[in-house]
This record gives structure tokens, sequence and C-alpha cells, in this order.
């Protein structure tokens, strides 16, 4: 039992050394590039959420989950899964689209706030836009989460619907 001790003290240098020469991995970067809607009919919504993730690390980067919770006006549409993992690639970017579907509640009421907007707009040309907000945390391999988040204006009566 004497040599105990000391053994656990060698392990726990060499442990400490192995770290040491372990390199650091820089967090990637996780933007919300787009949102729009993708889909409407009379009981539900399809909003896509297009993400840009960048890689500043020289090894590849495994994305294991996004999740993310979108509202427009205050309303909050629904939640948005990645469907699979994605890999990251080193020093490289990707996309990916998540999709968040509103119910019929979620529904009437952006199409409410549509239908106001469009009211106080009437004559001016001007297209209806709507404030929104997505929020979320992508993790990576090994746990790690990043959290993202950005706010914003989509326009929802002209085509090719991008924040602004």
């Amino acid at each position: 039992m004497k040599w105990l001790p000391p053994a656990l003290g060698i392990v726990g240098v060499a442990a400490l050394v192995a770290c040491a020469d372990a390199p650091r991995v820089a967090a990637p970067r996780i933007a919300v590039e787009t949102v729009r809607m993708a889909r409407i009919t009379g009981t539900e919504a399809t909003f896509e959420v297009t993400l840009n993730l960048s890689n500043p690390n020289a090894r590849e980067i495994a994305v294991t989950s996004v999740d993310a919770n979108l509202t427009i006006e205050d309303v909050p549409v629904g939640a948005a899964t990645l469907v699979s993992p994605l890999r990251l690639p080193a020093n490289g970017e990707t996309t990916a689209t998540v999709q968040a579907r509103a119910g019929i509640s979620a529904v009437l009421r952006v199409a409410a706030e549509i239908s106001q907007r469009a009211q106080e707009q009437k004559g001016t040309g001007q297209p209806v836009r709507l404030r929104y907000a997505v929020s979320g945390i992508a993790v990576l391999e090994g746990g790690w989460s990043i959290p993202f988040s950005r706010s914003a204006e989509i326009v929802v009566n002209a085509p090719g619907t991008s924040p602004r």
C-alpha cells in the first residue's frame, strides 16, 4: 500500500503533461443567416432558419445537435432541430437549415400581425415587415454547447424573404 500514493502522483503528473500538450480548440462561430416563411397552409406554417457555421480550428469538428426557438412579433412560433449531425470542416464553414413549424394558434396570431401591418401600410407601397428572434444552442462532439441568437426583420409579402 505504500506504493499507491506515489503511483497516483505519477499518474496525475502524466495527465497534466498530456493536457498541456493538447491543442486548444477555439469556439466555432454560429450565425443566423436568414429566416424565411417556407410554406403556409390553413393549419400550419413552416419557417426555415439558415445557419452559417465556421470553424477556425485546424481540425474537423462534429456538430451533434442544433436546437433553436423562433418567435415572430413576440409570438412563439416553434422549435427547430437539426435533423442529423454534421461535420464542420477544418478552417472552413458550412450551412445548416432547420425548420420551425407553427401550429394553428401561432399561425393565427402571426396572420393577425401581418393583416394589421398591411392595413397600417396600405397605400404606402412598403412591404410588410415583422420582427423575429432566433435563439438556440449547437452542441459539439464532447458536449460543448455554443449559444447563438439573432433578432431582425422578415419581409412576408415579397419573394425571397430575408432578414434586414
